[in-house]
């Protein structure tokens, strides 16, 4: 990348990434594709709860990549990829979009650290006019509970050799979930971690759950649950991780009916699976119902029996 092209880049996403620290929405805004800023209001909330989050932070932009996609055609909806190879090394970074128009792209990770709490604002930039606007925005926490990528992804490998396979695939999960920039960037670090995290899963977790592959687990009185999804939370005050699960429900008459349901749910997923009662101060519980919002449960693990 020619030096020229390497400092624009920089300059625009440290320019942004100020205006997103202090909740300048309508900077941001300016500073932003015609298509993009249309549909302001999503992005908008964003940088609003992301500004309270860098107080005593400083930014520093840690990358920069270069991504030519000018010889697409419009309307061309297939898959982009990019390699690039990272300088005096073996490793490389990728990058898949579903679907990008024609242009030239940067993309640019400013580390806000130094104040309490550590984040990454990546920004997808496209060339226009001369300079560059932001076509994507990308914030997410570098800690959860005050610790990092790396120390979740080494208490990972240290489950899977105690024999505790499902705190271990859930850490995994919190170490890609923080180390990652954005769902469509990998790299060679990304790919061996997800690499150890499929060697040491559980059996029914090998491939993943999912609406269409759901993790089936009986309750005490032999009801089953079909979870569709599990992640991890960070608590409010951030001192400690909820396990969010996600299951199939059908809509049931009244408030009560749905939280015994999804108590017996949690319930379910904790005694099937006991390690997890030392990684989590709380259980999350979606009935995911068609049709409808789904019911709700935050349930102390204190109170799982």
């Amino acid at each position: 990348m020619a030096t020229d092209v390497r400092s624009a880049l920089a300059n625009e996403a440290l320019l942004l990434g100020a205006a997103v620290k202090s909740g300048d929405a309508n900077a941001v805004k300016a500073a932003t594709v015609a298509e993009y800023a249309s549909n302001f209001g999503p992005v908008e909330y964003t940088i609003n709860a992301t500004s309270e989050k860098l107080k005593g932070d400083t930014l520093r932009v840690t990358q920069v990549y270069l991504l030519d996609a000018s010889t697409r055609k419009a309307g061309d909806t297939s898959e982009a990829d990019f390699t690039c190879q990272l300088k005096d090394t073996t490793s490389e970074t990728d990058f898949s979009f579903s679907s990008l128009p024609a242009g030239t792209y940067g993309f640019a990770m400013v580390e806000a650290a130094g104040g309490d709490h550590a984040w990454l604002l990546a920004f997808l930039l496209l060339q226009e006019g001369g300079g560059w606007k932001m076509a994507g925005f990308y914030p997410h926490a570098r800690t959860a509970v005050g610790k990092d990528g790396l120390w979740y992804w080494n208490a990972a490998r240290a489950n899977v050799k105690a024999k505790k396979p499902w705190l271990a695939w859930m850490q995994y999960d919190e170490a890609n979930e923080l180390l990652r920039p954005a769902s469509f960037v990998s790299s060679t670090a990304s790919d061996k971690l997800l690499a150890e995290q499929h060697a040491g899963a559980p059996p029914s977790l090998s491939d993943g759950i999912s609406a269409q592959t759901p993790l089936v687990v009986k309750g005490t009185g032999g009801q089953e649950f079909h979870f569709t999804a599990m992640s991890n939370e960070p608590a409010g005050d951030d001192a400690s991780l909820h396990l969010v699960l996600h299951y199939a429900g059908e809509p049931l008459a009244g408030a009560e009916p749905n939280r015994i349901r999804d108590a017996a749910a949690a319930e379910a997923m904790i005694n099937a699976h006991p390690e997890l009662r030392q990684g989590y101060s709380a259980v999350i519980v979606f009935a995911d119902m068609p049709g409808q919002n789904p019911s709700v449960l935050s349930l102390p693990m204190a109170e799982i029996p």
